[in-house]
């Protein structure tokens, strides 16, 4: 399985944060070995979720350490926030959509959505107004990123 932009950059941002937070320093020191791991920071430094050291704290982690330090990283406040968002989406997300009795699961592309919000909010200028509820379904619908869809329960 593929992981996508966003899931690298969110598991990226992750082991920066669980490495961090194992530093005392709060700075995360090169170690051999970790090219990926390097690369995908650089990476996430470019979006500015994350910063690399510069010459002077890189000689005060180096007499930390007591051995060169020639890379170091940590998160932006940027980045944290980041984090804090996916975790909290995931937490918000369920798992399962199922359907009351009497339900049945829809899915809408975004462009589909877009356009039953419009007919829900021009629902008292309408000759024939929306079904009932058809508006609380419409605002408690969920999108799922994995397949682009939004999911409503309908009778």
């Amino acid at each position: 399985m593929r992981m996508r932009n966003g899931e690298k950059r969110i598991a990226v941002l992750e082991e920066l944060d669980e490495r961090q937070h194992a530093a005392g320093h709060h700075w995360v020191v090169d170690k051999e070995g970790h090219a990926p791991f390097r690369r995908g920071v650089e990476a996430v430094v470019g979006e500015g979720l994350a910063e690399l050291a510069d010459r002077e704290t890189r000689a005060e982690l180096s007499a930390y350490a007591a051995r060169p330090v020639h890379w170091t990283a940590r998160l932006t406040g940027h980045g944290r926030d980041v984090l804090v968002f996916a975790r909290s989406r995931a937490l918000a997300e369920p798992e399962v959509y199922c359907p009351a009795p009497g339900e049945q699961l829809v899915e809408l592309r975004p462009a589909q959505m877009v356009a039953l919000r419009v007919f829900v909010a021009l629902a008292d200028e309408l000759a024939t107004p929306p079904a009932e509820g058809l508006a609380e379904q419409v605002r408690s619908a969920h999108f799922t990123p994995t397949d682009k869809r939004w999911r409503l329960h309908l009778t």
